[in-house]
């Protein structure tokens, strides 16, 4: 199974249908989709299974454009998914959603820190997006932890969004 990377407390891998129930677990709760577009639709058994069966036949491998696992070390547990979507050419957006037991630990600034460091160390994109609700004050929080820089509010998938933007670097 493909590892996509490690942090101290957190590894993020590939999926494998044995991930169904304990993805279900996080994704049920409509806590987690307060700010999403998924508000009031939490995750059943179905579209779980189709979720992680559409992700495990991308196959991804790059750090670019990726949907993994996110499993806490200490307890081999599944806390939760991450990622890299495709937005603008070169410049995917950043996604994450914890389960809710596992809020306020850090786990989101940490993998936000390194899907940036190592898409920006592997893949040539030229920087990357970040999307949350204005009155979503953690994830914005989050964005600004991780080094994005606010741009304004903007409209993104029927609803304005405040967006963040972080530039590679070592692409010019």
């Amino acid at each position: 199974m493909h590892v996509y990377f490690e942090t101290e407390r957190l590894l993020v891998r590939q999926y494998s249908l044995s991930d169904i129930d304990k993805l279900l677990q996080v994704m049920s709760d409509e806590r987690v989709h307060t700010y999403t577009k998924d508000k009031n639709h939490p995750w059943d058994a179905r579209r779980t299974e189709e979720y992680i069966r559409y992700m495990m036949n991308k196959d991804f491998k790059t750090p670019d454009c990726f949907h993994g696992a996110v499993i806490e070390k200490d307890t081999d547990q599944l806390i939760g998914l991450c990622g890299l979507n495709p937005y603008e050419t070169d410049a995917p957006e950043i996604e994450f959603k914890i389960g809710v037991p596992y809020w306020g630990r850090g786990y989101a600034t940490e993998l936000g820190k390194q899907i940036i460091k190592d898409a920006f160390a592997a893949a040539g994109i030229k920087g990357i997006y970040g999307m949350a609700q204005p009155e979503n004050a953690a994830s914005r929080k989050v964005l600004e932890k991780i080094g994005m820089n606010y741009l304004g509010e903007r409209m993104f998938r029927d609803h304005e969004d405040s967006f963040y933007y972080i530039a590679n670097l070592r692409r010019r």
